[in-house]
This record gives structure tokens, sequence and C-alpha cells, in this order.
């Protein structure tokens, strides 16, 4: 017959576990707008109300998030970075009485595997920060202390770099991506009263641009006029 498989069979086999990882986490963070969504979201549930995002090579070459929440304490250090650990729940029936935007314990593990993390944190009873970097695996490769006020600052560097030909698409599309992001943003600004978000972009050597700017309204109508100017 000519549709007959001559291939021999193969077995099947369990995929490796960093690979498992690496897959899924592509799952989680699709691209530019849910990783800056992530991180905006986990600021928010943290109490925070002044956000400043910052942005090289429109996010290609780093995102960085810095808050005023209420930062990590030393304890949740270990937890803070691996797959479906989580502070929001312990069971299924807990899903009732979620109040925040995140839940899962999935953003900062999957944004471990598909890039370069640094977090820098301070909690609300530290006496003084600590910076963290993270491998792949959301393992901690190092811990020093380092002055910071309260909140904290997620760094993450070369978004993708991971997964080569996703990697080569996002550079290929970042601005396309830019733009989706930028959208998200001025969703967050729009709905997150109380709270200051300021955005900015940086190109080459050159001075930071500002993207959008909110101080912390107290009535969505004001934050609609602060992203999208006053009605003329």
């Amino acid at each position: 017959m000519d549709n007959e498989c001559h291939d021999p069979a193969k077995a099947i086999r369990p995929i490796d576990r960093q690979s498992v990882h690496q897959i899924c986490s592509g799952q989680v963070i699709l691209n530019l707008a849910t990783a800056v969504k992530e991180l905006v979201e986990n600021s928010l549930d943290a109490g925070a109300t002044s956000l400043d995002i910052k942005l090289k090579e429109y996010g290609a070459e780093l995102i960085e998030i810095s808050d005023n929440g209420c930062g990590v304490g030393e304890e949740n250090f270990e937890g803070l970075t691996l797959k479906h650990c989580t502070s929001k729940l312990q069971d299924f029936s807990d899903l009732v009485h979620i109040e925040t935007f995140g839940f899962r314990g999935e953003a900062l593990s999957s944004l471990c595997a598909l890039s370069d993390v640094s977090i820098v944190t301070c909690h609300k009873s530290a006496k003084v920060g600590t910076r963290l970097v993270f491998d792949h695996d959301g393992k901690i490769m190092q811990k020093v202390p380092c002055p910071r006020q309260q909140g904290t600052t997620v760094a993450v560097q070369n978004l993708f770099s991971t997964l080569p030909v996703r990697h080569k698409e996002f550079q290929r599309n970042v601005k396309k991506e830019y733009a989706k992001m930028v959208q998200i943003l001025q969703a967050y600004c729009i709905i997150s009263t109380g709270a200051r978000m300021t955005c900015s972009n940086q190109l080459g050597q050159s001075k930071r641009s500002p993207v959008i700017c909110t101080s912390a309204c107290s009535s969505m109508k004001e934050n609609i006029a602060a992203v999208f100017g006053q009605k003329q």
C-alpha cells in the first residue's frame, strides 16, 4: 500500500523535566504584554500605590518593574519563583474567596524559565533589602544584601532567550508586541485607582522616553483623562 508507514515504531518516553518546564512556561508567558501584565498584577496584589515600569529596546533587552508594595519576607525567598508556590490559596476550595489578580504561582517561575530574572526586595519588617538572582529553574543562585526602601523590583532580561525560535520571532515583531503591551498597560492604569503608574522606554544610549504616566487618581474617569488626555 502506498500509504503504508515504513518507519520503525518509536518508543513513547516521558519528556525530560527541563523541557516540560520550558514548554509549559511558554503557555503562561505568551508575549511581552503577558509578561508585563503578570508583573503589574504582582505589584498591585502586594498593595503597591506606585509602580515604575522601565523597558529597554521595547522590552526585548529589559523589563523592570519597581513598586512600593509590602515586599517579600526572607522566609518566602525560596518559594518565590517555584512553580505552583503561592500565598494566595492552599487548595481548590480557596478559589471562592480569591480577591487578587494572581493565585496560581506560575508567572515568576515561567519568567525564570524563559529569561534571566533578578529581584531586589525589602519587606516592611526588614532593615535592609536583598538582591536575588535566579536560574532558569527558579532556584536562587545569588543572595546578597542590597539597599532598598520597602517594596520590590523585578528585572527580566532577554525574554524568550531560552526558546531560540520564539526569541527570533519576538525580536522580529517586537514593535507590534510593544504596542499590544501598551494597550494592556493602559487598561491597568485606568482600573487601578489610587495607584500611580509610570512607564518609559529606552532605545540604545538615548534618553528614556515616557510612555504612560498616571497620578494615583481616585476615580477611573480621572485615570482615563491621565492616560488619554483631557477632552478638548
